[in-house]
């Protein structure tokens, strides 16, 4: 994130905004939902489709959680998603500070939104079942909505230097209590699921179950690392803010991709002393894929803001300005319902791997027909 050199001027006087918003936020964060809303299941039944079986057991490999240490592509989705949090942050929060809002406004504002989506998880997860002793309180939105705080915490209260070195000191710091920290009847240093820091202090001080029992992915003391990836995407969002020409544009990707290769590589090479693990979302996981967020962010940024080639990315755009309604929705409205009400015969009909491709497809048609729906009523749900 050194590439971000010139932000000093940032957050220390006010700037026009831009003309529009940055369209390429949206688009990628509507891409990296698609594939939790039905996208992976569309594009696995594509490939049996066409008969290429050994393909599809790859794809598939790499469209499921590394049960351990190791990285799969679909371990990105969730932190790409707290990263593009993080980048949004400059541009609304940004435009508070500059206002001179009081500051007491702004801190209440953003532990309401922290919680919020707390209180989302926990419905998620079932809250409205009233059985609270076994209910799991950590969830994926209580962990995206406390990083999302602790780190707008910081950006309010810092300038770019000082959110950089936040983001090194706790990802070093969280590296080293892993380390380090003796966990009792294990010791210091011990990194299986039984036996780590992140999985003590949740059966310690976590209300409810967890979600393996004995250890939960969202855990409280990763926090520490996950928000470091909402960091990494402010300093990143401070960078795009400051872009309005397109000369700007142009040598902003530049740094969007020399930081994402950069990140990537210190990633790697810390992954041979402080393994890369999505469930305990150790600091080089988050080194890992704060870079692959920013390559990918350099792409659409590069098509779409720069190149102004956006129409194709619709589709994805719907799913990004409302990824909370499409993600709750999920647990009140049954789209497979619908979707077999209105395309179940079709699918039927044609039946086999073409069959089972119409559904997946209609599936996804359905949910995007919902969201063109709200977005044409200018009904967005935002917390």
């Amino acid at each position: 994130m050194a590439t971000t050199g010139d932000l000093s001027e940032q957050q220390s006087r006010p700037k026009a905004e831009p003309s529009k918003r940055l369209v390429s936020l949206d688009a990628l964060r509507g891409f990296d939902m698609f594939w939790i809303v039905g996208g992976s299941n569309l594009l696995k039944t594509l490939i049996l489709a066409f008969g290429l079986a050994e393909t599809h057991q790859v794809v598939s490999r790499q469209l499921s959680h590394a049960p351990w240490h190791g990285f799969r592509a679909f371990d990105l989705v969730f932190p790409l998603f707290l990263f593009i949090a993080g980048a949004v942050m400059p541009f609304s929060l940004g435009r508070r500070l500059e206002k001179g809002l009081p500051r007491s406004s702004i801190y209440i504002s953003i532990v309401r939104r922290g919680f919020l989506l707390v209180l989302l998880g926990c419905i998620y997860n079932g809250m409205l079942g009233l059985d609270f002793s076994n209910l799991r309180y950590l969830s994926v939105l209580g962990f995206i909505g406390l990083s999302w705080m602790f780190a707008a915490l910081i950006f309010v209260n810092t300038k770019w230097q000082g959110q950089l070195a936040w983001c090194i000191g706790l990802l070093l710091g969280y590296w080293a209590a892993l380390m380090w920290v003796a966990v009792p009847g294990y010791g210091s240093g011990n990194l299986e699921m039984a036996g780590n820091l992140v999985g003590y202090i949740d059966r310690m001080f976590a209300p409810g179950k967890l979600y393996r029992g004995h250890f939960d992915p969202q855990g409280l003391f990763s926090l520490i690392s996950g928000t470091a990836t909402a960091l990494m995407g402010i300093l990143t969002g401070q960078l795009l803010r400051r872009a309005e020409q397109k000369s700007e544009r142009v040598r902003t990707f530049g740094y969007l991709l020399g930081a994402g290769i950069g990140c990537v590589l210190v990633g790697l090479l810390w992954n041979r002393y402080f393994p890369i693990n999505k469930e305990m979302w150790t600091s080089s996981f988050t080194v890992l894929t704060g870079g692959l967020s920013l390559l990918l962010l350099s792409v659409f940024y590069l098509v779409i803001d720069v190149f102004d080639f956006k129409k194709w990315a619709f589709p994805f755009i719907l799913i990004g300005l409302n990824p909370i309604t499409i993600y709750m929705g999920a647990k009140v409205i049954s789209f497979s319902h619908t979707t077999n009400y209105l395309f179940g015969g079709l699918a039927k009909h044609v039946g086999g791997d073409w069959g089972n491709l119409l559904w997946a497809f209609f599936f996804v048609l359905t949910e995007l027909i919902f969201l063109y729906v709200l977005y044409r009523k200018k009904i967005f749900l935002k917390v």
